[in-house]
């Protein structure tokens, strides 16, 4: 057990490292990202005079809405995204198969890609709350609760679970293209992530509570408003942590499934 924890520090050290070297490629990741919050923040506020009502419900602040909803998908896609590409640059580089013949665990990798998405994803966040603060004096940090922490907690392990997911159907099918992409922008559509569910047309609403992501975009929100009920709170909680075992056990049997399929193809060392 203590050198599997050892090893999870060597892989974090190692993906660090390498993210360092290559400093321009960081920096221009974290730039998209902010320039991504204000472009929609100013493209939008040629359309916003006085209150909105679709957003009232969220404290009717327009940038706001805007900022949460930044924070929160880059968060979680940010660990998804380290965690699949990861696996597949394993591949690309021809080490998964060294790696796996050690004795070290496939979830040992895992966690640590987990670890460095996290933190990543943790540096976004402090940018963008700086950002919001200090340009439109935006300031979430004082509406944090522990509900709000739970969610973000509960989340890392739902999309550590789809990351290991799409992880395991890189290795078994080597390219699965723009699956990851494709399925961003769909969930992005219907989970209020820059507007309101409610303005979609009513037939395509109920599509919204069939997506995980909804119940982590909607959560975080409502947990940063202190007249949410903590019963409406705990319902959010509830439904993450159903989600996020569900994930898991998913992501485990995908990962297993293709490392068994790519060791009886012989194509576990290459991509």
């Amino acid at each position: 057990m203590l050198d599997e924890v050892k090893k999870i520090g060597s892989f974090v050290k190692r993906d660090f490292k390498v993210y360092f070297t290559y400093k321009l490629a960081l920096s221009m990741a974290f730039l998209s990202i902010v320039f991504n919050f204000m472009y929609m923040v100013l493209f939008g506020s040629m359309f916003v005079s006085g209150v909105i009502p679709a957003i009232t419900s969220y404290g009717g602040n327009f940038i706001s809405y805007i900022l949460v909803g930044t924070i929160g998908w880059g968060f979680i896609w940010a660990i998804m995204s380290q965690i699949s590409e990861s696996l597949r640059i394993e591949m690309e580089l021809g080490t998964l198969e060294s790696i796996l013949m050690t004795p070290t665990s496939i979830y040992t990798m895992t966690i640590s890609y987990t670890i460095f998405g996290s933190f990543f994803g943790f540096l976004s966040i402090v940018g963008l709350i700086l950002i919001g603060y200090g340009l439109f004096g935006v300031n979430v940090i004082a509406s944090v609760s522990i509900f709000t922490l739970l969610i973000f907690i509960l989340s890392v392990i739902m999309m550590t679970g789809l990351g290991m997911i799409l992880g395991g159907l890189t290795i078994w099918i080597k390219n699965i293209g723009q699956t990851a992409p494709l399925i961003q922008s769909i969930t992005m559509f219907f989970c209020g992530v820059y507007f309101p569910i409610s303005i979609l047309p009513e037939y395509l609403q109920p599509i919204s509570k069939f997506m995980p992501f909804y119940y982590f975009i909607e959560g975080l929100r409502k947990s940063l408003i202190s007249s949410t009920p903590i019963n409406e709170l705990f319902f959010y909680v509830v439904v993450l942590l159903i989600l996020s075992i569900t994930f898991i056990i998913l992501g485990g049997y995908a990962l297993k499934r293709g490392i068994k399929k790519a060791k009886i193809d012989g194509s576990l060392s290459f991509y």
